[in-house]
């Protein structure tokens, strides 16, 4: 056997395949360093949609593409939903969450069921449905992968490429490499969400203790905590300021619990003193939860949910800042609400004028942003995508 000490030629040889080696071996360090920090993100997050804005943000950057979007996937509809995502800039994506039926898109349906990449480009013919999708997107190539584990597909991986691209096979095997790994931690976090549901269930029995008195008060706490979240979400709120968010939005009037029967359901306007009586249910709400453990937080929404912008409200007179954010979100939402359902003393007023009524009243009796965004979620009938963006204000 000739070493490759043993001649010039050799010699070089043998630089040149340790110099390759060690190329290699960087190579393979920074893959891997990917890998640890793309999945370190998201089982570090307390909010499943942060951890999955941060993971598109690691695919798109270590494949060097223009995008990424994850999107999860509802099995009995056979339908994804658009759920975090991240372009390079200038690029953009939507920032309103958008449905796709599978049954229209063959081979993001194999990708699903066969657990298993797939790259589309644009100009090919091989997949016309979604080719189709990539050309309006904006983009020349794809690559779709699977989020799933176990028995459980729960989503979609997309990288985008606006420039003419093949992702190779072994870019194909070290993204399902990493996307797997984030299923694993994925899976983790839905299992903790579960558990977090049980804790969703005993403040819904609690507002429930409401339809005793008023059957519209315990569907109206159900809707009400998910419009805050999804104002919430427009507005930048991640994680457990969501979780506060529901949970207050839910249980902003328990303290109705406290208001004689007679004067929630008179049909006919109140008296000052009966108003008055109404007035203390938010100091009744916050004096009941006080005492629940882990609901700390939610106090102030209960508390100061009925205060105004401009400081007319009650019970404290807040106005501004002054007021917690979760509580100027659930005002809005709750007015939003009351004006669209029907009433024992009035019957609903339609979306688009309680959506003027916002309008007018935003500056005074509401927070601008908050009755923006509600307008855009009522507009949109949509979820935001999640992205990793910065936020630049502290929201609790």
């Amino acid at each position: 056997m000739v070493s490759f000490g043993e001649s010039s030629s050799g010699r070089r040889r043998g630089s040149s395949v340790l110099v390759f080696g060690r190329w290699r071996l960087r190579r393979f360090g920074r893959e891997m360093a990917g890998v640890l920090e793309a999945t370190r993100a998201l089982a570090e997050v307390d909010d499943l949609a942060d951890g999955l804005a941060l993971l598109a943000r690691q695919l798109t950057e270590l494949f060097d593409g223009t995008a990424c979007m994850i999107s999860r996937y509802d099995a009995e509809r056979d339908v994804t939903t658009d759920w975090a995502g991240y372009a390079r800039p200038p690029f953009g994506l939507n920032r309103i969450a958008e449905s796709y039926p599978l049954h229209s898109y063959p081979a993001t349906q194999a990708v699903l069921a066969e657990r298993s990449p797939i790259t589309v480009a644009a100009d090919r013919g091989v997949y016309p449905e979604e080719e189709l999708l990539l050309r309006h997107l904006g983009f020349q190539a794809s690559l779709i992968l699977p989020l799933s584990h176990g028995e459980d597909a729960f989503g979609l991986v997309e990288l985008f490429e606006r420039r003419r691209r093949t992702f190779t096979t072994a870019e194909q095997h070290f993204a399902l490499l990493i996307v797997n790994q984030a299923a694993v931690v994925l899976a983790a976090h839905r299992a903790a969400e579960r558990l977090e549901h049980q804790d969703f269930a005993m403040v819904a029995a609690l507002a429930s203790a409401l339809e005793a008195k008023d059957s519209y008060t315990r569907r109206h706490a159900q809707q009400i905590g998910e419009l805050a979240v999804a104002v919430g979400e427009h507005l930048g709120l991640h994680g457990s300021h969501l979780r506060v968010l529901r949970m207050g939005g839910m249980l902003h009037d328990v303290g109705k619990i406290g208001v004689p029967e007679a004067i929630l359901n008179k049909p006919g306007q109140l008296t000052d003193d009966e108003f008055e009586i109404v007035k203390q249910h938010t100091t009744v709400g916050a004096t009941i939860i006080g005492d629940i453990p882990g609901l700390g937080p939610v106090i102030d929404i209960v508390r100061c949910s009925h205060e105004r912008w401009d400081g007319a409200g009650y019970p404290l007179g807040l106005s501004g800042d002054e007021i917690p954010i979760g509580a100027r979100i659930v005002a809005v939402c709750d007015a939003f609400h009351a004006m669209t359902e029907d009433r024992v003393y009035r019957k609903a007023m339609s979306t688009e004028l309680a959506a003027h009524e916002l309008t007018r009243c935003s500056g005074t009796q509401f927070w601008p942003p908050a009755v923006a965004a509600l307008l855009s979620v009522i507009r949109d009938g949509a979820r935001a995508v999640r992205y990793p963006q910065p936020t630049d204000w502290t929201p609790w």
